[in-house]
């Protein structure tokens, strides 16, 4: 963070570093950044004179630039991710490289792109939710290293989704209904998720979710999945399947795990929507 504060200073630019303890506090405190909430007490120094906020950074993980990124869209500001959490996956997608260096150069230029928002159980989301595989791998990877090569994904993977307990769900992309017993169930709007390209063709702004669900009979071959999309080389067909869509319902979920966005939540609702918003997210990258 102190690089990109020190490129800013070189600049003569304007900043203000703000570090909550909590979630609902960074929530808060950007939004009387931006104005959308009135402060109880006085803003510091830095920001009363350094007039409007013209773009929000996000320095942490998935979970950080979700809540700083929801107050940026509504304000219509462009937002920024400087990556410190541990899978980087909003980094990686926008970045190519989750590194700190590689970040500032892309925010610094000034340049901005628009990326889809969407809604799952009533929250936001801009790279990806996940239920079975992906938040099993989430708490994995809470108390351990991420795998750094093919090999380790591999095992890790293959782990992880034979003790995935398999449930019957009723999906609906669109108007096309049909009945999985899904060991990964997916839906991306950024390629990665839980530091795995999963979704390597997904396009930003296209206004379209992809989901990524198998039939649930073939453990086994998330070995040779794993190994494949850790490469980008992975073809989806019979055995692991993408579809795309507007709108996506998944049912019953009710007390199911969803990740969303680097952050794990109960789901609590039976039938879980999940829609393509109207609105749109400008980023700096």
């Amino acid at each position: 963070m102190q690089g990109l504060i020190n490129e800013i200073k070189r600049r003569n630019g304007s900043y203000t570093v703000y570090e909550p303890e909590t979630a609902l506090e960074l929530l808060k405190q950007t939004e009387v950044v931006v104005g959308k909430r009135r402060s109880s007490r006085d803003l510091p120094a830095p920001y009363s004179r350094g007039g409007a906020v013209t773009a929000l950074v996000a320095c942490g993980g998935d979970g950080t630039f979700n809540l700083v990124a929801r107050v940026a869209m509504v304000m219509d500001l462009p937002v920024a991710c400087l990556p410190l959490g541990k899978t980087n996956n909003i980094a990686r997608s926008l970045y190519e490289k989750p590194n700190i260096e590689t970040a500032t150069k892309r925010i610094l230029t000034g340049s901005y792109k628009v990326i889809d928002c969407a809604v799952a159980a009533d929250q936001p989301f801009f790279g990806s939710i996940g239920i079975g595989l992906v938040p099993e791998l989430a708490e994995q990877l809470q108390g351990g290293q991420v795998p750094r090569f093919g090999i380790g994904w591999s095992r890790l993977v293959s782990r992880v989704a034979a003790g995935v307990e398999l449930k019957k769900t009723v999906v609906k992309v669109d108007s096309f209904r049909f009945e999985i017993r899904p060991i990964i169930l997916n839906i991306n709007l950024l390629p990665y998720s839980v530091g795995l390209p999963l979704s390597p063709a997904s396009i930003a702004d296209d206004g379209l979710l992809e989901i990524i669900f198998d039939q649930g009979d073939h453990k086994a071959s998330f070995s040779a999945y794993a190994r494949a999309i850790h490469k980008k080389k992975y073809l989806y067909g019979d055995d692991i399947r993408l579809y795309r869509g507007t709108v996506i319902s998944c049912q019953p979920m009710d007390g199911q795990m969803l990740y969303l966005d680097g952050e794990l939540i109960k789901i609590p609702m039976e039938t879980l929507e999940i829609r393509i918003s109207p609105k749109k997210l400008s980023v700096l990258c």
